[in-house]
């Protein structure tokens, strides 16, 4: 009967096959192309230019609508978004 060898991992050890050992530079190149791909996306990034005209506090309010209604399936068009936006501008400059 013969004694089971140890598993010995071989990763970072200068003796071992270079390409084993390829895979370990992978994540950090995945990072690293993962910080160069810029900002992460807004559920908003669609409708910038529509949103454009509003402040911050009316944009803000306008992406929390959009986000709860993505969970409830809402997915707006761009022509209902300049409506909400429409509706957002004229509340917070109504006609005297």
């Amino acid at each position: 009967m013969t004694a089971a060898r140890p598993l010995v991992s071989t990763v970072g050890n200068p003796e071992s096959d270079g390409a084993r050992d390829s895979h370990r530079d992978q994540p950090a190149r995945a990072l690293t192309a993962a910080r160069r791909s810029g900002p992460t996306p807004s559920i908003a990034d669609f409708y910038a230019d529509l949103m454009q005209p509003l402040n911050d506090r009316q944009r803000k309010g306008l992406i929390a609508r959009l986000s709860v209604g993505y969970f409830e399936g809402w997915r707006p068009t761009r022509q209902e978004m300049a409506q909400l936006v429409a509706q957002e501008l004229r509340r917070s400059h109504p006609r005297r």
